[in-house]
């Protein structure tokens, strides 16, 4: 099946970083791995702390998660694509199963729809797990977090060092817990997926193999440096794309538009059939069917939401 091109990490040619930062490849010692992570990471906290920029904060959080759900999809051997994960999930009837692709976007949607500010988030989090690594997920907070000196994202690899050695096949909670994590650290006041979309298959067999935590510590300075650039680069094109809707917004004559474009501006992506009618999701607006789909032709036509699918039924739209 075709699908349709959307905004990918790449889509900006201009580089975030510095050459004299980024320009040197991957890193191999502990020093230079945690300057670059620390630097992506730097300006990525600036830049979405910053109102001129205005970037649409939980559109930029729902594209993630399904690169998220893509990644770990992958560590699963699996090869199921952007697009085919978000149709499992999207285009399945409610009472349906949705197959490996819909339940890994899902737990990572409802994962990253939860606060990472307070003393609760971690328990919260851990609760929703399989019992049996409950204890282990919570030890390895406590660790983390006792862990001195260190970064945020050295103590990210702590704790994922010891729930990946106690539970090697449960990397999607791991790596879920880690981003969460990452972002409390942070002070982020929702979790970001970050480590979860370069975190790749050796650095964890190196791991569980060889117990090379150095290696793997220095593997998650360099996931965390390439998913905060790859961030960054969507971030600014995501924040264009939705200055370029905020500006035509007043001119839709729909009832109920302006719910339409905020829930445009918070989901990576719209089925009409379940998220605009029989009302607006979030909402108590109503829309009927003709209405959304006259809303998505016109929005399409102004050129500020695009079909993500190339299908001419059960289209999907996002910004």
């Amino acid at each position: 099946m075709n699908y349709a091109h959307y905004a990918t990490a790449t889509a900006l040619k201009t580089p975030i970083l510095p050459g004299w930062i980024v320009g040197r490849g991957t890193q191999v010692t502990p020093e230079s791995a945690g300057f670059v992570s620390g630097s992506a990471l730097a300006l990525l906290h600036a830049t979405l702390s910053n109102r001129a920029i205005d970037v649409p904060i939980d559109l930029l959080r729902q594209r993630l998660a399904v690169r998220a759900a893509v990644q770990c999809l992958k560590l699963q051997g699996r090869n199921e694509s952007e697009g085919e994960t978000r149709d499992a999930f999207h285009l399945t009837q409610a009472g349906d199963p949705m197959g490996p692709a819909g339940d890994m976007l899902a737990f990572w949607k409802e994962g990253l729809n939860r606060s990472g500010r307070g003393d609760t988030w971690q328990t919260e989090l851990v609760s929703k797990f399989p019992e049996f690594m409950q204890d282990d997920f919570a030890e390895g907070f406590q660790r983390a977090t006792d862990f001195e000196p260190a970064s945020p994202v050295s103590r990210v690899a702590v704790f994922l060092s010891d729930v990946l050695t106690a539970h090697p096949r449960q990397e999607a909670e791991a790596l879920l817990a880690a981003d969460c994590l990452l972002s409390s650290e942070l002070g982020w006041e929702k979790p970001f997926p970050l480590i979860v979309s370069h975190m790749k298959r050796p650095a964890i067999r190196g791991l569980l193999n060889d117990g090379d935590k150095g290696g793997f510590e220095i593997a998650c300075h360099n996931a965390v440096a390439a998913s905060a650039q790859e961030a960054l680069r969507l971030a600014f094109d995501l924040a264009r794309r939705a200055e370029a809707l905020r500006t035509v917004a007043p001119k839709l004559r729909a009832k109920g538009s302006d719910d339409a474009v905020a829930l445009f501006l918070a989901e990576d992506a719209v089925f009409p059939s379940t998220m605009l009618t029989p009302t607006i999701r979030g909402t108590r607006t109503q829309m009927s069917e003709q209405a959304a789909r006259r809303l998505c032709d016109r929005l399409i036509e102004l050129g500020v939401v695009r079909e993500l699918t190339g299908r001419p039924t059960f289209r999907l739209y996002g910004v």
